[in-house]
């Protein structure tokens, strides 16, 4: 059966102004026996440490916040965030997630249908060219 212990899985950062750390701790590619979904840990940092706004055409996403407050904002609306707090943003729905609080805010982030670790690459790409137009525009 498949176990993963959060603590022992190493993460990817993501760096400003997209500040976080991206685990993959179950999916597909990681244990043969998961199938039907991938489920991430994102923490975001202290102090503004964010999602972009974006969408996942191919695969709903259910966030449950663990710890640490922040806002949310799925198709438009803007949502407060705690430990306790679901949400979920279908295929297509544009969403974004900010800490603003000064602990991490951590999300358990699932993914239905599962999605591909070229995810984590594909957030550390897009952050740090977000990053670089934003310092050629000073």
């Amino acid at each position: 059966m498949p176990y993963a212990d959060f603590s022992t899985i190493p993460g990817a950062k993501v760096e400003k102004p997209f500040e976080r750390e991206l685990k993959i701790i179950l999916s597909p590619e990681s244990d043969p026996e998961v199938k039907d979904f991938t489920l991430i840990v994102s923490t975001l940092a202290p102090h503004g440490g964010c999602t972009d706004f974006h969408a996942h055409t191919e695969a709903g996403e259910l966030m449950i916040f663990m710890s640490g407050i922040g806002k949310a904002w799925l198709a438009g609306v803007e949502y407060p965030l705690k430990p306790g707090v679901a949400l979920y943003a279908p295929p297509g729905v544009v969403h974004r997630t900010m800490n603003t609080g000064f602990e991490p805010l951590t999300i358990a982030c699932v993914f239905v249908p599962p999605i591909t670790t070229d995810y984590i690459r594909q957030n550390i790409a897009a952050a740090q060219k977000s990053k670089d137009k934003d310092h050629d525009h000073r």
